[in-house]
């Protein structure tokens, strides 16, 4: 969205594999009108080769969210006629997963590994694993810069980086390119007793413990006498009672249910104030005494996770009950350590 908003001739529509409906309201409502259209692909990747198809435009530019970088759309659309039919873009000398294709081939290979795509599923494996990946003819790099690429560290680092940015040229002008907001969203609120150091808050955020060199995503909660620093929390996340949040990522907690308790217990302990620890099973992903909290995860009241440990999605309460605390550089994924 930010390479191609103001890009001459060119529309951009965002994809949703079946699994991410729920995105979709978010997405529409964000930006003022125009909009750009978001579209969930119920038929997989058979539905997205007849889109394509059906497009009169002769490149298609398609871009995964694991990849995020910001260059000038100017100097591919200059490039495309004379490069090969399937172009990998790269940035600062890194390839990235972002592909233009002329559109009458793209629909071919598409069409051509639908079937081994189950409707309703993701797509985004086969698209960028698969069919893109083995029909490059050449790889283009591009001016710009690199923001992260597949690699949650880099995320952590990034967000906790915007701090200490925030007023800068790079971080404004990178955000300038961004579309308008179509609100300024809920109003975020940091209780009488509630403290705020260093820190950026998204809309929507309460604060009624203590919050220092963090970054808070939307309708995150910090109840009263929580401490989180040096952390990053998406979405959704709510932090109970008592609990600390030391140089942690909490990924999103998403949800239509109701809810009335923290996912977060209370009284929990998350990292380690000063670590260079990796994950034992994934210390590519997991390093730097970063403690990775997966999306959906109820932590219970008193659970420990030490320096670099990763905690799953879809472990069940009862096993972190069981296991009260996840040692330093562990793991426990679907209730197994």
């Amino acid at each position: 969205m930010a390479n191609f908003t103001s890009a001459r001739d060119t529309a951009i529509t965002i994809l949703l594999d079946e699994p991410d409906r729920g995105l979709a309201l978010p997405l529409v409502t964000r930006y003022r009108k125009p909009s750009i259209p978001v579209h969930v692909l119920e038929g997989g990747l058979a539905e997205l080769a007849a889109r394509v198809a059906a497009e009169d435009s002769e490149y298609v530019v398609l871009a995964s969210l694991s990849s995020i970088s910001v260059f000038d759309p100017r100097a591919l659309l200059d490039q495309l006629p004379a490069g090969g039919e399937m172009v990998k873009l790269a940035v600062q000398k890194t390839p990235i997963e972002t592909y233009a294709a002329r559109r009458d081939r793209l629909a071919k290979l598409l069409s051509a590994h639908a079937a081994r795509s189950r409707p309703g599923g993701r797509s985004r494996q086969y698209l960028f694993n698969d069919i893109l990946f083995s029909a490059i003819d050449l790889i283009e790099e591009l001016p710009g810069e690199l923001l992260f690429q597949n690699d949650l560290m880099e995320f952590y680092r990034r967000n906790i980086w915007a701090i200490a940015n925030c007023e800068g040229e790079l971080f404004n002008r990178i955000l300038s390119r961004l579309p308008a907001l179509a609100a300024p969203g809920k109003e975020s609120r940091v209780a009488e007793k509630g403290a705020l150091k260093d820190s950026i808050l998204a809309s929507g955020v309460e604060v009624e413990g203590t919050v220092e060199g963090s970054i808070l995503f939307p309708d995150v909660l910090v109840r009263r006498g929580a401490l989180v620093s040096n952390s990053v929390v998406l979405n959704g996340n709510r932090i109970g009672a008592g609990s600390a949040v030391h140089n942690a990522l909490l990924l999103p907690y998403i949800t239509d249910a109701p809810r009335t308790g923290p996912n977060i217990g209370d009284n929990c302990l998350i990292g380690a104030k000063s670590s260079t620890a990796k994950n034992a099973d994934f210390p590519s992903q997991v390093r730097d005494g970063i403690t990775l909290i997966g999306t959906n995860v109820d932590l219970p009241n008193g659970f420990k996770a030490e320096a670099a440990t990763y905690v799953g999605p879809g472990v069940p309460p009862a096993a972190l009950r069981k296991l009260k605390v996840l040692r330093r550089g562990a793991s426990i994924i679907g209730g197994e350590g």
